[in-house]
């Protein structure tokens, strides 16, 4: 089995900034058919380079002589010399008349000009004619459109040459087309015996294959620059929104800290105030036996007056609370204090009056009493003894 092998092919000097040349070679029948294959390729690339290089002289030839013919047509009472448009030549009467302007011209540098144009003719001419036989036996290449692709008409050319599609589609394959075409590139196309090249040349492009192709790449280059830059640039704003982030949440953390402590003072701060209406709108008491409480210097029972605080009439001997609020009854019982029944009851401040501020009812066996409070503002945040004696 024979090994497929691949070609490619440089155009000439100028193929850096003018043409691309690409061929691939498919599996040949023998040595033989192989090799006849090789030398028509490398024929066919020798001509195809003296074709670009050519090319590209005419090119500049016929911009010079452009510029000369302008420079001469400019001259008061030169002769109008229009040639053809498309080969820049003079024709036989422009070169007569030129060539008498010459002969009677007495300035030199004007007529070292009309002899550059007359020379520049004869090189034109012969280039003219170079190209005209290189073309005469190169395929007749395919003009470039504005929409047309390299894949795209080497898969015409081959279909036209009745390739079937898929080995058109493997051939294709195999060449390093251009991926981006100007309109006026002129494609080259070259299939025998399995063999596919292609190569393009600039034409009547404005632009040079090769120029086009460093321009893209560029494009690429530069919009890959841009994308890095933007993504360490984005990069860089994600770090700091990061940093950011993490300070915000470390702020978050703080505030939800101090978020918490405000509601632990603020519920201090509620019992406490709950505590401190409690206190205001209560009645603070103390219930006992009358020894009891004159023996702990609390309260005095003089003999011929109303009871009165004694010496140690303190906050700490009020023990007890009745929030007015909701509440306005005291209850005594006498075994809880140790006596065998309730004889009466003493109210200390004296300034409290029985059926005025309040009123007792004794049990019917006086093991109890109650007191209701009738005034409870007269009470409120007040500090009294109950003292019981039998």
């Amino acid at each position: 089995m024979m090994q497929s092998r691949f070609r490619s092919a440089v155009l000439s000097p100028f193929a850096a900034t003018a043409a691309v040349t690409l061929l691939v070679m498919a599996p040949g029948c023998d040595k033989f058919k192989q090799k006849s294959e090789d030398k028509e390729i490398k024929n066919l690339e020798e001509k195809a380079a003296q074709l670009d290089k050519l090319s590209q002289q005419q090119q500049q030839a016929t911009g010079t002589q452009e510029e000369k013919l302008k420079a001469i047509n400019a001259q008061a009472g030169g002769v109008d010399i229009k040639p053809s448009a498309e080969t820049m030549q003079l024709t036989d009467e422009q070169k007569k008349a030129l060539e008498e302007r010459i002969k009677s011209e007495k300035n030199s540098s004007y007529q070292a000009l009309l002899q550059e144009v007359l020379n520049k003719d004869k090189e034109i001419r012969e280039l003219n004619d170079k190209v005209a036989k290189l073309r005469a036996v190169l395929p007749k290449p395919d003009m470039a459109g504005p929409n047309d692709s390299h894949y795209g008409m080497a898969l015409r050319f081959l279909k036209k040459k009745g390739v079937p599609l898929e080995q058109a589609r493997s051939l294709v394959s195999r060449v390093n087309l251009m991926e981006k075409m100007a309109p006026g590139f002129e494609v080259y196309h070259f299939y025998a015996n399995g063999v596919y090249g292609t190569w393009v040349n600039q034409g009547k492009a404005k632009i040079s294959p090769s120029d086009l192709q460093r321009q893209e790449r560029e494009k690429i280059e530069n919009e890959r620059d841009t994308a890095v830059a933007q993504g360490e640039k984005l990069q860089e704003e994600v770090d700091d929104l990061a940093t950011r982030k993490k300070q915000l949440e470390s702020d978050i953390t703080g505030l939800t800290d101090e978020k918490t402590k405000l509601q632990t003072a603020v519920a201090e701060l509620t019992t406490t105030s709950e505590k401190q209406k409690a206190l205001l709108n209560s009645l603070h008491y103390v219930v006992g036996s009358s020894k009891k409480l004159v023996e702990q210097g609390v309260i005095i029972v003089p003999v011929f007056a109303k009871d009165r605080a004694g010496k140690n009439w303190r906050d700490d001997v009020f023990d007890k609370s009745l929030d007015l609020r909701s509440a306005d009854t005291i209850n005594i019982s006498a075994s809880e204090l140790g006596l065998k029944k309730i004889g009466k009851v003493s109210v200390v401040p004296g300034s409290l009056v029985k059926d005025e501020h309040y009123k007792l009812t004794l049990s019917d066996d006086k093991m109890s009493a109650v007191i209701k409070l009738l005034t409870k503002d007269r009470f409120r945040n007040e500090k009294v003894v109950f003292a019981v004696s039998e």
